[in-house]
């Protein structure tokens, strides 16, 4: 364990669990994203990020002056699809680019409440079929998220099989929200533990992003969905977090089901700790091994 690893943990109890402890609205998570943004926006020099069309969708195309053109990342951001855009997540995306060696084409979807499902997904969906359509073959193209976004890259596998449409390489989910109906134990089990999150923020989450859905639906709840036939996948998440068995068991669905999962459960980190690699070895640590996986998959 490094030495930043626990203060960091304090610090993020403080000013974002300290908050939803008072008030567990997921809605909490847009206002907190944006202090964010000022921040995590800044590139460092020789990383080129271009505003993007992809059918429609907006996105951004973080790549470096080395990277290939014959591959590509489509990453999907987090926020509990009501927050969160690609500038909140450039601290690891534009890492991607640079140590990947591909361009990333991070997505600006639709959020909620103002969108409800499936627009988002709708979103992803089209900037799949633009990279498709301007010549990247699906075997050239990786698909990552993070959280809700972590969700969204399932459910995008998920609705890509449905449309009979190939599907991507490999996908990267970064503690994703995988079960909508909050049944794994961790839910509970680690209400203490996580650093950020209470599980009440659940009874906020569908009716924001999807009101009266089923909660069962394989696209808001991937866990619950055909998965045979998925492509290599990587999942991250950390010992502590109350999403920690959405990772456990989603992964474990793909193992059932006949495809390759591999699963990293990462000691006394937060949700998505990746995203604070410029100050944290642990996040360093993890997007080296994010970097090895989409390489071999691209490779």
């Amino acid at each position: 364990m490094s030495l930043q690893l626990p203060l960091i943990d304090l610090l993020i109890r403080w000013q974002i669990k300290r908050r939803f402890r008072k008030n567990p609205d997921v809605n909490l998570l847009r206002p907190l994203m944006l202090q964010m943004e000022a921040r995590s926006s800044k590139l460092p020099a020789g990383i080129v990020c271009e505003a993007v069309d992809l059918g429609g969708v907006l996105a951004e195309r973080l790549s470096a002056a080395d990277n290939r053109t014959d591959a590509a990342i489509l990453y999907i951001h987090g926020g509990g699809f009501v927050a969160g855009s690609p500038r909140t997540h450039r601290p690891l995306t534009w890492r991607l680019a640079k140590d990947v060696g591909v361009p990333v084409y991070a997505v600006d979807y639709r959020l909620a409440p103002e969108h409800h499902f499936p627009a988002g997904l709708d979103d992803c969906v089209t900037a799949y079929r633009a990279l498709l359509e301007g010549g990247l073959p699906a075997k050239s193209i990786l698909v990552g998220g993070d959280s809700a976004g972590g969700n969204l890259t399932l459910a995008l596998a998920l609705r890509l099989k449905a449309e009979n449409l190939p599907l991507p390489a490999a996908l990267i989910c970064l503690s994703p929200a995988t079960d909508m109906t909050g049944g794994g134990t961790s839910m509970q089990s680690n209400a203490e533990a996580d650093a950020m999150f209470v599980p009440e923020l659940m009874a906020s989450l569908m009716p924001a992003y999807c009101p009266g859905a089923d909660a069962k639906n394989p696209y808001l709840s991937p866990l619950f969905g055909d998965v045979s036939g998925f492509p290599p996948t990587l999942f991250q998440v950390g010992d502590r977090e109350i999403l920690r068995d959405d990772a456990v068991s989603m992964a474990a669905a793909l193992k059932a089901a006949g495809a390759e999962a591999t699963l990293e459960v990462w000691p006394k980190v937060w949700h998505v700790w990746q995203l604070n690699a410029d100050m944290l070895p642990e996040g360093r640590e993890a997007i080296t091994h994010i970097v090895r996986f989409a390489r071999q998959h691209l490779d």
